[in-house]
């Protein structure tokens, strides 16, 4: 396996499983392989956009996310789940934000054959980013075509090239496009009610993760940015909003209470009540009263 770790304009290592020289084939795998994972610890992102002769599928891989943004004002974030396509001639910039990790699996490709599904709008920058809910094999499958040896009669180079084509269509038909400064308010909205959808019992957070197309590290990260706050305080504080309501809008016990959101106890209740307001939901259910 011939590895070169060279790749300036992401300021990045990558492992190539193999590199061609382009040619006039009417389809050809030039590049693949991983991006060695990398943080960011700055904010800044003063890097402009830049366009390759030639098109990339970029695929992000679990602990990876970051973003993407091109010439055409589409902008998204990454995240496991998410794959992306780079289009010859045309500007976009993608990489990790501040304290991401990115990490992807890629493959760079060019030729008539691809162009013709370009031309019509199979292909096309106009809906750059895509979304699996089940990655895993779809990540394999590229893996295992990637590694395979690279072939070095015209006909089975022909024949690569198809199988990739083939793999490209499979997998956007399997996958939902992403839309342009959606998918962050998208994903929040559905973390949400996901993490209040059920008060009285433990909530899941890797399987939440899970379901959002995410690691838990990606969505921790995303979810706190967003919130201002991480999951699990999110959830609790829509516990104490809820126990408010129950306080004032019913004369249900105090321990009734507790065990319907989730507590293990009354005292544990009150304790965390107290804790966020400042009073305990006795003294708070007699203040409301006053009022």
């Amino acid at each position: 396996m011939r590895r070169i770790a060279l790749l300036a304009e992401l300021g990045a290592n990558r492992e190539f499983y193999f590199e061609n020289l382009p040619d006039d084939s009417p389809g050809q795998l030039l590049r693949g392989g991983i991006g060695i994972p990398r943080r960011r610890n700055d904010m800044s992102d003063t890097r402009e956009m830049w366009a390759y002769p030639y098109y990339v599928l970029e695929m992000m891989q679990e602990e990876g996310s970051g973003s993407y943004r091109n010439e055409n004002g589409f902008g998204c974030q990454l995240a496991y789940g998410n794959f992306f396509f780079v289009y010859p001639g045309f500007k976009q910039y993608y990489g990790p934000g501040k304290d991401e990790n990115w990490s992807e699996i890629c493959v760079s490709f060019a030729g008539r054959i691809f162009d013709l599904y370009r031309e019509n709008n199979i292909l096309h920058p106009h809906q750059p980013v895509w979304h699996l809910s089940d990655p895993a094999p779809w990540i394999e499958r590229l893996r295992s075509l990637l590694q395979t040896p690279r072939p070095t009669v015209a006909l089975d180079r022909a024949v690569e090239a198809t199988r990739l084509l083939h793999f490209l269509l499979e997998m956007m038909q399997e996958a939902t496009p992403v839309e342009s400064g959606h998918a962050p308010s998208d994903w929040f909205t559905q973390a949400c009610l996901m993490l209040t959808s059920d008060l009285a019992h433990k909530s899941d957070l890797n399987r939440v993760a899970s379901q959002l197309g995410m690691s838990y590290h990606t969505f921790r990260l995303y979810f706190t940015q967003r919130a201002g706050m991480s999951p699990l305080q999110y959830r609790n504080a829509k516990r104490i909003e809820a126990a408010n309501g129950l306080l004032i809008g019913t004369d249900k016990s105090c321990r009734s209470i507790a065990f319907m959101l989730g507590y293990c106890s009354g005292d544990h209740f009150s304790a965390d009540f107290k804790r966020h307001t400042g009073l305990s939901p006795r003294e708070y259910r007699r203040e409301q009263a006053k009022g």
